[in-house]
């Protein structure tokens, strides 16, 4: 089955028929609120994913917690995440720093 025929066959039984029909190219501010829509909805499953997963792992270690001595045979804990491996993401930064204000 084609692309395109799986694309009309989602679309049918997910948008209404009018939708599906119009045959009209979309103005400006139609494709600016799709846009803005999606931006919004993106955002938004960011910042559920920080709050369900705050923690992604260090990037200078690779999330192992330690870094190899200058000579390449002992191990030190890593200076950026100080040995945990982990680093809080940027997004549940955002959450902590909302909440910790909202509660002052």
């Amino acid at each position: 089955m084609p692309a395109n025929h799986l694309f009309w066959l989602y679309a049918s039984t997910v948008l209404p028929a009018s939708v599906v029909t119009n045959t009209q190219p979309l103005t400006h501010t139609e494709r600016l609120a799709i846009w803005i829509g999606a931006g919004i909805a993106a955002v938004a499953l960011y910042l559920l994913g920080c709050l369900i997963f705050p923690y992604t792992n260090c990037t200078k270690c690779a999330g192992s917690g330690k870094s190899r001595a200058p000579r390449g045979k002992a191990f030190r804990n890593c200076r950026r995440c100080k040995g945990t491996g982990r680093r809080t993401r940027i997004g549940s930064r955002l959450i902590d720093h909302h909440r910790n204000r909202r509660n002052r």
